[in-house]
């Protein structure tokens, strides 16, 4: 499987790409070598991929990553990969989100750079094209990223960097949309988005919303723990993204 797989709009006919760079399970056989026994890797966006295949047969551009997020975090400034680092600050965590040591022994830098090479930069290179191509035939586009979390009161979070990386008027075209199908909304609480929202949302003409889905409305009504994920409830999972489809129906006829 590539590192990256991406779906594109082949008519450049919507300002809209939507961007899940935590979606990935593989994870490289030299980085197997240096886990130590039995270690989990959890708060993956598990399922997300599957859970979002429709944009791409409503003709969205998609990119995905198929690297697991603990090779290298494209959602983190490049900058922050220092070994003192933590989980939320790490392009190359040493330790999982629990605060559980993932190596035997700290990566060197070598491994480091390695990783970036093979999981961090390739994505933001991709990311930064289907954005040039859309600006062949946009003045103003959109980029939606993709994510999912474990627990937290709401069903969703919206973060904009308080309608730092995008309007107002777009966060709550957003939360009425999620509303109008039964689902609860945090705006910017507790994420008011990462790297890859805060970024590109820098860019006058792009505007930037980070999405999150609570395990339990896709995956399965349970408490979720230092695990990783094999299965889903299949009844939840459709019917969480039949709604999702008819909101990404909606936002096509608003680009209408």
């Amino acid at each position: 499987m590539d590192n990256l797989t991406i779906f594109h709009d082949k008519l450049n006919q919507y300002p809209v790409i939507f961007s899940l760079p935590h979606s990935g399970t593989t994870i490289p056989d030299r980085m197997k070598q240096l886990l130590q026994p039995n270690i989990f890797l959890p708060n993956t966006d598990w399922f997300l991929r599957e859970f979002y295949d429709f944009l791409s047969e409503l003709g969205f551009t998609v990119i995905q990553n198929n690297m697991n997020h603990y090779v290298a975090d494209p959602n983190r400034e490049d900058i922050a990969f220092e070994h003192s680092g933590t989980y939320q600050t790490n392009v190359v965590y040493q330790s999982n989100i629990f605060g559980t040591p993932i190596y035997a022994q700290p990566l060197t830098e070598i491994e480091i750079q390695e990783r970036l090479t093979m999981a961090y930069y390739p994505y933001h290179r991709q990311l930064e094209k289907l954005i040039a191509k859309k600006f062949e035939t946009f003045k103003h586009i959109y980029l939606i990223d993709l994510h999912s979390f474990a627990t937290y009161i709401a069903d969703f979070v919206i973060g904009n960097q308080q309608d730092q990386t995008s309007s107002k008027e777009e966060r709550m075209w957003l939360t009425t949309q999620l509303e109008a199908l039964g689902f609860t909304v945090s705006d910017n609480v507790p994420f008011k988005s990462g790297y890859i929202t805060t970024h590109y949302g820098k860019h006058p003409d792009i505007s930037t919303l980070q999405l999150d889905i609570r395990y339990n409305k896709y995956i399965d009504t349970r408490e979720f723990g230092e695990e990783e994920l094999r299965q889903f409830n299949p009844v939840l999972f459709t019917e969480s993204q039949n709604k999702m489809k008819y909101l990404a129906q909606q936002l096509l006829k608003e680009l209408s």
